[in-house]
């Protein structure tokens, strides 16, 4: 994560982060979105001992992120490496944003106070609704397909969350209260990885002062352990490193969830290279390339798996808005 081509080296794009290598190891496209999860995995991983520099990484990743953020301008959805057409591109997304302000906030101190904040400055005003509907997409300028990412859902509880850490919109609570209760009516079949972000919001919400919503998470997590398959290592990251959260957090504590969270530790494992790069599918299916987001959730989910209850609250301090 630190020393392979997730981070660009040069070019146009030079300081961004990949949202994959291709089987020959190069970045595919630039990832706005990723590259909010690497700032908030730069901070994590440096809040648990590892005794490496990360100063040059989150500062690198700053700068790009600002060269393609303006006033006027969020950032696109994904930048490729050469000609591609992608749909995402189509419109910007809330999601994303609001995991780019987070990753933002978790770097404070690792990079230069002014830059930071003006860029986070920058993304807020794009991200934070002008109503009291959180949108799933803004600017949008051609047709999106019926998928969850264009539609609201209950995955919008992490948007939410995330951007609860800079201002008490009467449309985040909106949100919650909309899926608060009602996430498994919101759920599909085959579509876990939304579901589990809709799992981490409420998490996110239960130690933001809502504590019934960790309950309505645990619950969930225990409908939807059983649907979790073999297809996609982000997807078995999400549910270790979510079934940890739980425990740590006093539920999932019959004898049972330690036999399933190892044997869904034992799952992911394959996945993962000598090199400590993510597969994202089985070893054997193609198209083969070795993702980010599933790295970053695997390192993740390693770590929660050790963590005792008083390390882990480190996690998830107490409530506090930011005034940035």
């Amino acid at each position: 994560m630190l020393n392979s081509n997730v981070r660009v080296a040069s070019g146009r794009h030079a300081g961004a982060i990949a949202g994959w290598l291709n089987e020959q190891g190069e970045p595919e496209f630039a990832y706005p979105e990723i590259a909010g999860y690497y700032l908030s995995w730069l901070a994590f991983a440096r809040s648990h001992g590892r005794e490496l520099d990360m100063r040059e990484a989150a500062t690198a990743v700053v700068h790009w992120v600002d060269t393609v953020t303006s006033t006027d301008h969020p950032p696109a959805t994904r930048y490729y490496f050469v000609d591609c057409k992608d749909w995402r591109n189509s419109a910007t997304f809330t999601f994303d944003l609001a995991m780019l302000c987070r990753g933002l906030y978790a770097v404070r101190g690792l990079v230069a106070e002014q830059p930071r904040k003006h860029l986070l400055q920058k993304l807020l005003r794009h991200a934070m609704p002008a109503g009291d509907v959180l949108p799933v997409c803004i600017n949008i300028r051609g047709e999106l397909p019926d998928c969850w990412s264009t539609k609201p859902g209950p995955f919008q509880l992490k948007t939410a969350a995330a951007l609860l850490s800079f201002q008490d919109h009467p449309a985040l609570w909106k949100t919650f209260h909309t899926w608060n209760g009602r996430v498994l009516d919101g759920v599909h079949d085959g579509e876990l990885h939304a579901a589990f972000y809709a799992l981490e919001g409420l998490v996110q919400f239960g130690v933001c002062g809502k504590p019934e919503s960790i309950r309505e998470a645990a619950n969930c997590f225990e409908v939807l352990f059983e649907r979790i398959d073999d297809a996609r290592s982000d997807v078995i990251a999400q549910g270790l490193r979510l079934g940890s959260t739980l425990r740590s957090l006093g539920f999932l504590q019959a004898k049972v969830w330690d036999d399933r969270l190892a044997e869904l530790r034992l799952r992911l494992e394959p996945f993962v290279s000598d090199s400590g790069a993510v597969s994202f599918r089985p070893a054997g299916h193609r198209p083969v390339h070795f993702n980010t987001w599933a790295a970053i959730f695997a390192h993740q989910c390693f770590i929660y798996s050790h963590l005792t209850p008083a390390e882990e609250a480190i996690q998830f301090p107490a409530k506090t808005y930011s005034k940035e």
